[in-house]
């Protein structure tokens, strides 16, 4: 891995991983090249272990194909162009607007799923809104909305109620301390597992599908 050393005026050292190729240290401007060199070698396993994450995400991602293909709770179904009337013949611009309007034409199995969930754990939600964020799949506020990424319909039906299990659960704690992530475990045991699964499918957020 290349690794980019930057000494500057600061008072630790901080090493991000960019890349399965590259990272960047930034370290303070006394530190000896020695020092430096000393830190990167007692951190060649860890720096092994993210890459080799970061390049199982990456391959991860590329056996999606969202050219040709839809995804829905999992499973590649079919064409494009045979769910939405002349795809191919659309401009970019149209093709990510049909793909949304036909995720948020089954967003009701959403709307069930997360009725199903509440009604079993007696965790209590007033409203339910579809979410279009790049950043998170979804959120709980103070008046009782839950809102879910449309996105999530891509994902296999365990991770989706996760993510919905998740959001019921601020109903309770309007935070993420540990009596929070103990109330997900309740009604969801395996929520680690899942919880690090659900990481693979983060290059979603910030895709056209």
């Amino acid at each position: 891995m290349n690794i980019e050393i930057i000494k500057e005026k600061r008072k630790s050292i901080i090493l991000k991983v960019l890349s399965c190729e590259k990272a960047v240290l930034k370290v303070p401007l006394h530190i000896s090249d020695k020092r430096v060199n000393e830190f990167i070698k007692s951190k060649t396993r860890w720096l092994d272990r993210v890459a080799r994450k970061m390049e199982e995400k990456q391959e991860f991602s590329c056996s999606f194909d969202f050219n040709n293909f839809i995804y829905l709770h999992g499973k590649k179904i079919d064409r494009k162009n045979n769910l939405i009337e002349h795809f191919d013949e659309m401009s970019e611009a149209q093709k990510s607007k049909a793909i949304k309007e036909f995720y948020l034409s089954h967003f009701d199995y959403l709307i069930n799923l997360t009725k199903e969930i509440s009604e079993g754990s007696n965790l209590k939600y007033k409203d339910i809104k579809p979410l279009n964020s790049v950043r998170i799949w979804g959120s709980y506020n103070v008046n009782g909305c839950i809102k879910l990424n449309w996105k999530l319909l891509v994902l296999p039906e365990n991770l989706v109620k996760y993510v919905i299990c998740h959001e019921l659960c601020h109903s309770k704690y309007m935070n993420h301390k540990p009596i929070f992530w103990r109330e997900v475990q309740r009604i969801c045991p395996n929520c680690k597992e899942l919880r690090k699964e659900l990481e693979n499918y983060s290059f979603l957020l910030n895709s056209n599908l």
